[in-house]
């Protein structure tokens, strides 16, 4: 589902007309972010929608960084795309995003038993990242900071454009 006529014009529009919260999901890039913001949006999600719209794009947590330098903590920002263990929530959290969306997970454990598998998926989310955690000497999600990563000095990249 793609509307190639989508812009930050139409963004406003609809942010204006409806009272309730606004999160606009696929943001990958500091201007983007900015962008979210200025037209109203609560919240973002960084999200290259894992892969499947552009196999190239940025992975999501490659573009957090510069996502969370730009916006700071003027609006909340989530991360997608990705996500499959505790720890891979621990890094993006640890990163500064809010929360992690998590939607092959959730889908594995339908498609293989119903609601009770999106429950285990879930049981086990929530296990790997108490585990990671506490290997990482962190009891609370609030703890946790890039201290407990190993960031590259060029994590991001040193990209081209143009």
């Amino acid at each position: 589902q793609f509307d190639p006529t989508l812009d930050w014009d139409k963004v406003k529009k609809i942010r204006d007309a409806w009272d309730g919260p606004v999160i606009l999901k696929g943001i990958l890039d500091a201007e983007d972010a900015k962008a979210a913001l200025n037209v109203g949006a609560d919240a973002i999600v960084v999200s290259n929608h894992g892969g499947r719209q552009l196999d190239g794009a940025l992975s999501s947590i490659r573009a957090l960084p510069s996502i969370l330098d730009a916006v700071g903590d003027r609006i909340e920002v989530h991360l997608d795309s990705g996500i499959r263990s505790g720890q891979d929530i621990l890094k993006a959290v640890a990163m500064g995003a809010k929360g992690t969306w998590i939607g092959r997970a959730f889908v594995y454990g339908l498609g293989a038993m119903g609601q009770q598998g999106v429950t285990r998926a879930l049981e086990i989310l929530h296990k790997e990242l108490d585990v990671s955690m506490a290997l990482c000497g962190r009891r609370r999600v609030q703890e946790l900071d890039r201290d407990v990563l190993l960031i590259p000095r060029d994590f991001e990249g040193n990209w081209q454009t143009g």
